[in-house]
C-alpha cells in the first residue's frame, strides 16, 4: 500500500477529502432535494387550505338553506289569521326589483312560530287548561320572563300546541301567567307547547359592523330591531346571494276563476308543471297574485369562499375564482376572478300557507 507524506505526516489514501468538484455536485443535489421537499410542502400546504376553504363554504350554504327552508315550512303554522307585526300574509317576498332583472339579492318575511321545549325554562304549560275555557294561562317557572326576553308583549299572538291562537292582553312574569282567551271546550294537557308567534326577516347584508367582517352575511330576525333575542342578527356567514321564485295556485285570474284547486298554476302554458311556472320576480300585491296563494318556494343561495385561493407555486398570482353564475331566471351575478362559489338550490312546500 503506497503512502503519501506531507510534511512530516503520513497520510493514507483512504484519508484523502472530497474534491472541489465533488463538493459542487453534492451542494447542487442537496439543493434540488430541498428545492423538492419545499415545493411539496408548499403545495400541500395550499391544496390543504383550498380544500378547507371549499368544505367551510359548502358547509355554510348548506347551514342557510336548513335554516330557512326550516321556516319557510313552518310559515303560517298557528297564524290567527289577521296581520301580526309586518306580516299581513304567512310570507311576505321582497323581491329585489320586482319590475325586471335583479340587481342584488332578495328577501323575505315570514310568520312563524318560536318556542322552547328544552332547558330550564321551557314554554309549556304548568298544568292543564279547563274544558269551561279559560282567560289566563300558567307556563312553567321562568318560561314568561324567557318569552317577554324574545318579544312576548301586549298585543303579541302566541298558539297553544299550534291548535289554538289568541291575543295576548296581559303579561305577569312574576306569575309565569299569560292573559289570553281560550274558549271552552277547548282545553289542553299539562306540558302542551306555548309558541309565540313573529314576522321574521331573512336577507343578505354587506356590512361589517352587522356581519363582523368585510363579508356577506345571512341575517335573520324582526325587521327593524336591533337588540334582543329577536333582533336582526348574522346566522351564517359568506353567503353572498339569495334569490327566490315561487309557485301558486290560484293567482292567475284565467285558470278556475283565480280560485285554488289544488294544482299549480300554469304560467309559461306548456303542459305540466315547470321552471317556468315559478315566478321570479313580482310585487305579489295585485289580487289574485297575493302571497297567501303562494305553493312552492323555490330558495337559491350563493356562497362565497371569504379568501381566494393561491396558486401552487410558490406565489399568490394565480387565482381559482368562479365564472358568471345564473342564480334564477330574473339574476346573474358576474364571474369572480378571485373567490370560488358554491350555489344551492331547493325547493319547499308551504304547507302552512292559505290554511
Amino acid at each position: 500500500m503506497s503512502v503519501t507524506s506531507v510534511g512530516a505526516k503520513v497520510v493514507s489514501p483512504h484519508e484523502r477529502g472530497f474534491t472541489l468538484i465533488e463538493v459542487m455536485v453534492a451542494v447542487v443535489l442537496a439543493a434540488i432535494v430541498a428545492a423538492a421537499a419545499f415545493t411539496i410542502l408548499t403545495t400541500t400546504t395550499k391544496a390543504v387550505g383550498a380544500n378547507e376553504q371549499v368544505v367551510d363554504t359548502q358547509q355554510d350554504v348548506r347551514i342557510a338553506m336548513e335554516l330557512l327552508s326550516r321556516d319557510v315550512k313552518m310559515a303560517g303554522f298557528g297564524s290567527p289569521g289577521v296581520p301580526v307585526g309586518n306580516c299581513t300574509y304567512s310570507i311576505m317576498p321582497a323581491d329585489n326589483k320586482p319590475t325586471g332583472s335583479d340587481t342584488g339579492p332578495d328577501s323575505v318575511q315570514l310568520l312563524v312560530p318560536t318556542t322552547k321545549s328544552t332547558g330550564a325554562t321551557p314554554w309549556q304549560l304548568q298544568g292543564a287548561t279547563s274544558p269551561n275555557g279559560a282567560t289566563q294561562i300558567v307556563l312553567k317557572a321562568g318560561a314568561v320572563s324567557d318569552m317577554v326576553a324574545s318579544g312576548l308583549a301586549n298585543g303579541s299572538y302566541i298558539s297553544i300546541n299550534g291548535a289554538h291562537t289568541g291575543q295576548v292582553t296581559n303579561v305577569a312574569s312574576a306569575s309565569d301567567t299569560i292573559t289570553v282567551l281560550v274558549p271552552a271546550p277547548v282545553w289542553f294537557p299539562a306540558n302542551s307547547p306555548v309558541y309565540l308567534l313573529q314576522c321574521i326577516r331573512y336577507q343578505v347584508v354587506t356590512n361589517a359592523a352587522v356581519c363582523g367582517s368585510t363579508e356577506p352575511c345571512l341575517t335573520r330576525g324582526i325587521a327593524g330591531v336591533t337588540a334582543g333575542p329577536s333582533a336582526e342578527a348574522p346566522i351564517v356567514e359568506g353567503i353572498e346571494d339569495l334569490q327566490l321564485a315561487y309557485a301558486c295556485d290560484g293567482c292567475v285570474a284565467a285558470i278556475n276563476g283565480g280560485n285554488p284547486d289544488r294544482v299549480i298554476d300554469n304560467q309559461a302554458g306548456s303542459a305540466g308543471f315547470d321552471q317556468l311556472d315559478f315566478i321570479s320576480n313580482n310585487a305579489w300585491a295585485t289580487p289574485p297574485l297575493t302571497p297567501d296563494k303562494i305553493k312552492l318556494v323555490e330558495i337559491s343561495l350563493v356562497a362565497s369562499q371569504p379568501r381566494s385561493d393561491g396558486g401552487f407555486g410558490e406565489t399568490l398570482q394565480a387565482k381559482i375564482g368562479s365564472g358568471t353564475l345564473q342564480v334564477s331566471a330574473d339574476h346573474t351575478l358576474p364571474a369572480n376572478t378571485n373567490h370560488r362559489r358554491r350555489m344551492l338550490k331547493k325547493t319547499v312546500d308551504t304547507r302552512n300557507v292559505g290554511l
